[in-house]
């Protein structure tokens, strides 16, 4: 019988502890953030109302009677992200399967740093560049008095996530088991059907854990938001109109607004709802993973 190296042992102990001391540390830090926002948004949840507060198409915190309605911005909010993610899902997979699977060994080590790279740019330069060339080509391309939209603001927000998608996605067809590559190609499977029909649906679970990565992040941008998507309170019945997202909404007011007032709180209650949509989108895809898991159809 092996004996257990009790050195070995103690280290494993102590990697599990700090393990879950980070983990423990993490939860009480994202539940402190959330108490504290709760508190000082919570005026609002009480004079307003919640469905008020969140159905409410006005937004006039300075006026004689001031009126907080979120409706546009929430509205905003998910036509920019879901656009994001529309366009940036299958440019970033695309790539993955290319990188993982396709590429030539010299190719792909350029490819890959240059994606890192991308990730590393402020989001103030990509929105920047989104106003100085992608607006005035729409501007000028279609005639338009001003080139501002959440289209625009959501194909800013695809280029800036395609690297997360593209990057988490290619880690995840990595991690297929290479049992299955080995027997796809003693069967003579061609590379394609390999690629799309076998790694992919393995590494599915991996993939979507990318898509809700780069969500979080579209829905949580703000700088390129807000310097391309127009800035206008009103309901966005189309992804070309213009909007005030979420966090755009909250970078523009907040340093103009005095803290105590309402004003104040209401700002803090819209970062409630940003917090608590993204929570809620990485809940929901957790569910669908262990459905997956389980081997139950999600639908």
């Amino acid at each position: 019988m092996q004996k257990v190296n009790p050195r070995l042992e103690i280290r494993e102990k102590v990697i599990n502890i700090i393990f879950i001391s980070v983990a423990l540390l993490s939860s009480l830090l994202l539940l402190a953030m959330l108490l504290f926002i709760l508190r000082e948004s919570w005026p609002i949840w009480s004079q307003v109302g919640v469905m008020d507060f969140l159905s409410g198409t006005t937004w006039r915190p300075v006026s004689t009677s001031p009126q907080f309605g979120i409706a546009p911005m929430v509205l905003s909010t998910m036509w920019v992200a879901g656009g994001a993610l529309l366009i940036a899902a299958p440019l970033g997979f695309g790539c993955a399967i290319f990188l993982a699977e396709f590429a030539p060994s010299p190719l792909a080590a350029v490819l890959r740093p240059v994606l890192n790279m991308l990730t590393g740019i402020p989001s103030v330069v990509y929105g920047f560049l989104g106003a100085a060339v992608l607006i005035k080509f729409f501007e000028i391309r279609f005639d338009l008095v001003s080139g501002e939209s959440l289209f625009a603001a959501s194909l800013i927000l695809a280029i800036m996530i395609v690297p997360f998608v593209t990057a988490n996605s290619e880690v995840a067809l990595h991690a297929v088991a290479p049992e299955y590559r080995h027997a796809a190609m003693a069967l003579g499977v061609s590379r394609p059907y390999l690629a799309l029909r076998i790694l992919v649906p393995l590494a599915r679970k991996g993939m979507l854990g990318a898509l809700v990565l780069a969500f979080g992040r579209a829905m949580g941008e703000t700088m390129a938001v807000l310097m391309v998507a127009g800035n206008t309170l009103m309901l966005p019945f189309s992804w070309f109109n213009k909007g005030e997202p979420l966090p755009a909404l909250i970078a523009l007011e907040l340093g103009s607004s005095i803290p105590g007032t309402i004003h104040y709180q209401a700002l803090f209650a819209a970062g409630l709802v940003l917090i608590l949509m993204v929570i809620a989108v990485n809940l929901g895809v957790n569910l669908l993973l262990r459905r997956l898991r389980s081997g139950v159809k999600p639908f």
